[in-house]
């Protein structure tokens, strides 16, 4: 999917809201994509940020960052059985 045609419609940090939106665009048949970021992981000096201090001071409920994205096209559909998915 190229990144000109696709919208955003779940930003979030926690894995089990991943599973509910990912589950519920699986149920209607929506074509997704989804990215994950590790900010542990970033790159900072001499290392990463977890490699030069350990994980001291950082709340590892926010560590990774997960984005599902969809085609422009299915975007309102989307975003209405996103919202249904979190909060029912």
């Amino acid at each position: 999917m190229c990144f000109f045609f696709k919208e955003d419609v779940y930003i979030g940090y926690s894995l089990v809201e991943l599973a509910k939106v990912r589950q519920a665009l699986h149920n209607e048949g929506i074509k997704y994509s989804y990215n994950v970021v590790d900010h542990s992981g970033q790159w900072r000096g001499r290392g990463t940020i977890r490699g030069n201090s350990g994980s001291a001071g950082m709340n590892m409920n926010y560590s990774k960052q997960y984005t599902v994205s969809v085609k422009r096209k299915d975007f309102e559909q989307t975003r209405y059985l996103v919202q249904r998915a979190l909060h029912s």
